[in-house]
């Protein structure tokens, strides 16, 4: 059946990218969202669009924002616990707050309840595909893959593999992780639409043992992710020296193993050298920023333009539990503010270019996500500026760019009026009570 949906259209062209982000927005006061059988049919002016629509089921949303599903390239399904836990630096926090959060997964019932909490979290902050770090425990992968599924969710995760520096009951033998990746995958990847990445939690907690065979399963399938954890903190670099003293540097760890690639996604990346961006930017590796958990955690600001600069493709990630908010719109506000103590200031456009259309291409998802070209699937968000007082003072006969930096310094999951998932709304209410 043709639905629309009449709104404020706003997206990127497909040819767009970080440099280019601002020419290259598409922006209808009076638009119209074509939909059929969960694919986008067309995408642009009312009037214009209005003879396609002959026959469709309208929903008009009136003075509302039309975007891209925002893409949340960095979070983890087993710390929404532990979120906004006081007074930690990285490695003290993790062994305080975050293992032992990590160690209830393990239980089938409490990992499927707290998963369907994580993703009604997600849903209702307008994230609609997300990149995501499970347990050790193949009971919160599972969980995390079933329901996500039922829900439609385009979805990127992975057990966490982790054989050494943590309690002994988050400690897999490599052989066991490998097993479990193994099961996951022929279960789960590229089945609706998820999609597996192997999940080293960092070097830390990889032996080379567990790396080398990390890289071997990544190196049988090319359509697999990998994601892990990169310079986040100043100690974390020095106990990975430690542990890989023949090594040059903290990327070189990974480099050695083979795991860069254009699908390997490494959080954080706040203290790389000029010598490991050039390494990053020639191998297509992908850096996530994630500047909340940065932030909460004292960890360091990133230079975002100077990595963008270093030919780095960038994606913004919540990193929940260490940060401190589902929303994208709280995250691009720490972002804006992390830019602007290095000196060069977020832009709005850039801003939702990296939660929608670039986030998507990071993930290589681009020709199914991340705008409202034809035939892209029909995730997307409206967004009702009326539903905070200030946000709507404030943006009441603003341009879009005003009103796009506003809501991205200003807004939440409040703002959120409706979330789809290929084409269809998520009941969020519901999302927690499913069977």
């Amino acid at each position: 059946m043709l639905k629309g949906y009449r709104g404020k259209l706003f997206d990127f062209a497909n040819d767009a990218t970080i440099e280019n982000a601002g020419a290259k927005h598409r922006y209808y006061t009076n638009g119209l969202l074509l939909v059929e059988a969960g694919k986008v049919v067309a995408a642009g002016d009312y009037d214009e669009l209005a003879g396609e629509a002959i026959g469709a089921e309208i929903v008009d949303y009136g003075h509302c924002l039309i975007v891209p599903g925002f893409v949340d390239a960095h979070v983890h399904s087993v710390q929404t616990k532990a979120i906004a836990s006081f007074g930690k630096e990285l490695l003290d926090w993790l062994d305080s707050y975050i293992f032992p959060a990590e160690t209830l997964f393990e239980q089938p019932d409490y990992a499927r309840i707290h998963t369907r909490f994580f993703l009604k979290q997600l849903l209702k902050n307008g994230t609609t595909t997300a990149v995501v770090y499970s347990s050790v425990h193949a009971a919160a992968a599972e969980a995390l893959f079933e329901e996500a599924a039922k829900l439609n969710m385009r979805l990127i995760g992975g057990n966490t593999w982790m054989d050494r520096n943590a309690p002994e009951e988050l400690c897999l033998p490599a052989e066991a992780s490998f097993e479990l990746s193994e099961q996951l995958i022929k279960k789960y990847h590229n089945q609706q639409r998820l999609h597996f990445a192997l999940t080293p939690r960092y070097a830390i907690t990889s032996s080379p043992k567990s790396l080398r065979m990390v890289a071997h399963l990544f190196e049988t399938r090319s359509d697999l992710y990998l994601q892990t954890h990169i310079s986040e903190n100043l100690k974390e670099i020095e106990t990975v020296h430690h542990y890989y003293p023949d090594r040059r540097n903290y990327l070189d760890v990974y480099d050695y193993f083979g795991l860069l690639s254009p699908r390997t996604l490494l959080g954080h990346g706040i203290h790389l050298t000029s010598e490991e961006l050039k390494r990053v930017a020639d191998s297509k590796t992908k850096i996530v920023h994630c500047p909340s958990s940065n932030l909460f955690l004292g960890s360091g600001l990133l230079d975002f333009y100077r990595m963008q600069r270093s030919g780095i493709e960038l994606a913004m990630g919540s990193d929940v539990g260490a940060g401190t908010s589902f929303s994208m719109l709280q995250t691009l506000q720490d972002a804006y503010k992390v830019s602007a103590l290095k000196g060069e200031p977020l832009n709005a456009m850039d801003a939702f270019y990296s939660i929608t259309l670039g986030g998507a291409k990071a993930l290589l998802l681009d020709g199914m996500i991340g705008n409202f070209d034809i035939g892209k699937e029909a995730d997307f968000v409206v967004i009702d500026p009326t539903q905070s007082e200030l946000i709507n003072y404030r943006t009441r006969d603003a341009s879009l760019d005003e009103m796009l930096f506003a809501l991205m310094i200003l807004g939440d999951d409040r703002v959120i009026k409706a979330t789809y998932l290929m084409g269809e709304m998520v009941k969020i209410e519901e999302v927690e009570g499913r069977g």
